[in-house]
This record gives structure tokens, C-alpha cells and sequence, in this order.
């Protein structure tokens, strides 16, 4: 099976359902969200792992009694819904202007993605494969992250954590539904959920220490968050885990949706591995190498890598794909296990090298980028 494939062809099929006017628009969506640097980029292109876009497909080999029609609607829900997510979190943030071609191609993608998820596991009532549940949660920790971030309190890891899971949490519902096609108990679901959280935090945590500098110009990154934490503590002051650190909208994140799984997450603490998240680096993105950095981003940049807190992010991303490996190899999923096992071993020698010599990784990423792009 080429997922690759499978990805651009259901996603052309799905883009010519839609009204002509929205064709062109609809091809060049990737460019349009700013994740291709050209509008003829396709979706299978635009990511660097294979499971950001088709992890129900990479799944698939653990439920051999599946029909490819329920695979292939599997992975259309769930193809959709992360580009649909993108879309509403670059508008959310105000990356991208929201346009009315760009709002009716994600609420076209919301309907086809619904649609596509019924016919997966029909009549099943299970939250977990709720996409409107999931979008609300999304949603209100798309804006307590804001907040959080442009308040510039210091955070912990379990807020980092539970916040990660709410905003990615439309990349759950179409593998899961899945496996009810595929008859799997509820263990087994559960065992299946906590490895695709886990392949999601790790991303989520290679991403974060990768993109730090941009983000933060952008308005906030969570290496300074999380750095200012690690500051704190270290100086004695009283941490912010477990208070709101966002102003009102991390509030209402927590009395709402999120509230219950923040509280759980608390419990895993810096090095753990919670069960959660997504993320994925799009290809060709890069941060420029730290003698571009403006003026503004030096006293900042000298406490981040003071803080030793994106050796810790690292460390905590081979952990996530370290538990990827193992609930895979119980799950069946080998493909996934062998992606998971290269995964680790890249995270535990950027961990380690991030320890002795900080902002290594950065340094790193930038150089790729460059050979790349002078080299290709």
C-alpha cells in the first residue's frame, strides 16, 4: 500500500465534490495555510513523516480482517480533519487572512470528514470518535494557548501536556474508529490511544524545540514558557503548573472540556510520558541560524538555552516515541513500531547532544534546511 498515494488521490476526489469555484483554491490549499512553498505541493508531500496524514493506513496491518474501502474512509476522516484543524488553528492564530474560499473549503472538509467517519464505524456511540466533541475542545485550547503564550506567565509541562491533547485532539476519532471496524476491545482501544498520543507528543515536542524562535516572534513560543518555569523553580519562587498562567480564556478551558484531562495530566510531570498530543514539522521549514537572530530575540534566546529546557523537551520526545515502539509491537502495528525505533534513536542523540552543547539542535535544523535547499 502507498499511503503517500492514497493521500493525494483521496484528497483530488475530495476537492472535486466541491463547487467549481473553489477548485483552484482547494489544490492550493497546502500553499494557502503556508505548509508548501508552491501551490502544486501535494498533501503526501508537505510533511516529514508519514504519519501525520495517513496514520489509519499505517494501521491498518493490525487489523487484516478490515475491508480497504473502511481503511480508505478511515484515512479520509482523518486527512481531513487534520488539514481542517490546521486551517482553523493558522486562522485562529492569525497566521493566514480567513477568506470566504478558505472558510467554505474547511467546513466542506468538516462534512466530508463527518460523513466519511459514519461510514467507518456506523452506529457506534463512543466520545472518542465524536469529531464535534473534539472540535470544541480544540478550539477552546487553541485560545487558552494564545493567551497563555501572549501573557508571557511561566508554565509547566503538565499544562503544555493537556493542552497539547485538546488542540490536536481531532487526530484521535478516525483510528479509533477504526479499530471498532476492526472488532477491537475496549483494552485495545486504549492501548491504541495511548500510542498515537504518544507518536503525537513527541512530534509535538521535536517540533517545539525546532521552530522555538519563530514561534515566539510570532507571539509566543513554549520553550520560553516552559523555560521561565524551569527559572523559577530554580530560583524558589512558586511554580505556575497548576495555575492558570492564560488569563480568561485558559479559565474557561479548564472549567470546560479540558478541565478534567488537565487535572489528570498533572501527574506525569516534566519527564514523562502522557498519553497525548500531535504535531507534525512541515518540510522545508526552518528557523534561521542564531546569528539572524534579532536584537530582541538574544536575552531570550541566552535563557532558554540556559535553562537546559530544549535538552529536556528532547528527552522527553524519546521517551514518547520509546513508548510508541513498545504499544506497537503489542498493538501488531510493526510499520509503526520501526518508524517509532528510528524516531528514538534521533531524539535521544539530539537530547544528548542538546545537553552538551545548547542550542545544538537548532544549529543543526538550520543547517539541513540550507544544504537542502543550496544542495537540492
Amino acid at each position: 500500500m502507498d499511503e503517500a498515494l492514497w493521500v493525494d488521490e483521496l484528497y483530488k476526489a475530495f476537492w472535486r465534490t466541491l463547487p467549481g469555484m473553489l477548485h483552484a483554491e482547494a489544490q492550493g490549499l497546502a500553499h494557502t495555510l503556508g505548509l508548501a512553498p508552491a501551490r502544486d505541493v501535494p498533501w503526501s508531500a508537505v510533511f516529514s513523516n508519514e504519519i501525520t496524514l495517513a496514520a489509519p493506513a499505517l494501521l491498518a496491518e493490525a487489523m487484516p480482517g478490515v475491508r480497504g474501502a473502511t481503511v480508505q474512509d478511515a484515512l479520509l476522516a482523518h486527512l481531513l480533519a487534520v488539514i481542517e484543524a490546521f486551517g482553523t488553528d493558522r486562522i485562529k492564530d492569525r497566521q493566514i487572512r480567513p477568506t470566504w474560499q478558505l472558510e467554505a473549503i474547511l467546513a466542506h472538509a468538516r462534512r466530508a470528514r463527518d460523513a466519511a467517519l459514519r461510514r467507518v464505524a456506523p452506529g457506534v456511540d463512543d466520545p472518542a470518535i465524536d469529531f464535534a466533541r473534539a472540535d470544541d475542545a480544540s478550539l477552546l485550547a487553541i485560545e487558552a494557548e494564545r493567551a497563555l503564550l501572549a501573557s508571557g506567565a511561566p508554565a509547566g509541562f503538565s499544562r503544555y501536556y493537556a493542552l497539547s491533547l485538546a488542540k490536536q485532539s481531532v487526530g484521535f476519532p478516525a483510528s479509533i474508529a477504526l479499530a471498532h471496524a476492526a472488532g477491537w476491545t475496549a483494552a485495545q482501544r486504549e492501548v491504541l490511544s495511548r500510542m498515537l498520543s504518544s507518536v503525537w507528543l513527541g512530534l509535538q515536542l521535536h517540533d517545539d524545540v525546532m521552530d522555538w524562535q519563530d514561534d515566539y516572534q510570532r507571539g509566543g513560543a513554549w520553550a520560553v514558557v516552559l523555560a521561565s518555569e524551569l527559572r523559577s523553580r530554580a530560583q524558589g519562587e512558586p511554580h505556575q503548573d497548576d495555575d492558570d498562567g492564560g488569563g480568561g480564556a485558559a479559565r474557561a478551558w479548564d472549567r470546560g472540556a479540558g478541565g478534567a484531562l488537565h487535572r489528570g495530566a498533572v501527574a506525569y510531570g516534566p519527564l514523562g510520558t502522557p498519553p497525548w498530543g500531535i504535531a507534525a514539522t512541515p518540510k522545508g521549514q526552518s528557523e534561521p541560524p542564531a546569528s539572524a537572530a534579532p536584537s530582541s530575540l538574544i536575552p531570550v534566546r541566552r535563557m532558554v538555552l540556559e535553562s537546559g529546557v530544549l535538552a529536556v523537551m528532547l528527552d522527553g520526545a524519546r521517551r514518547c516515541f520509546r513508548a510508541v515502539r513498545r504499544r506497537a509491537a503489542v498493538l501488531g502495528a510493526r510499520r509503526v513500531a520501526t518508524w517509532a525505533e528510528g524516531r528514538e534513536a534521533q531524539a535521544r542523540e539530539l537530547a544528548r547532544c542538546e545537553a552538551e552543547s545548547p542550542g545544538f539542535a537548532n544549529r543543526a535544523h538550520a543547517l539541513n534546511a540550507w544544504a537542502k535547499a543550496v544542495l537540492a
